[in-house]
């Protein structure tokens, strides 16, 4: 499967031109960007851990990874939002009780 990214388009006497970034590019990126489709953010960084939605009218739902969250409107990326893991110090050891 070959992923490709419109990265802009427009109209030039006539003529439409398309710029597209190769797969690889694409698979550079850290996190998924606004308008990819869900294919797109599956086929770079594949299934999400877990998947929540649609919910409401506009459809939203938020499929998790490890290090990052997206959020979908219908079909299409509208926020990636990067999470870190919980770091707690580590607790005190319990004293030891008299015998």
């Amino acid at each position: 499967m070959r992923i490709i990214t419109i990265l802009t388009a427009g109209v030039l006497s006539g003529l439409l031109l398309i710029v597209i970034v190769p797969s690889a590019r694409a698979a550079a990126l850290r996190f998924p960007v606004r308008s990819m489709t869900l294919a797109n953010v599956r086929g770079i960084w594949g299934n999400p851990l877990a998947k929540t939605g649609p919910i409401g009218i506009h459809h939203y739902r938020q499929w998790i990874y490890p290090h990052f969250v997206v959020v979908f409107e219908e079909r299409r990326v509208i926020a990636s939002i990067e999470t870190h893991p919980l770091r707690l110090p580590r607790p005190d050891p319990l004293p030891s009780l008299p015998r």
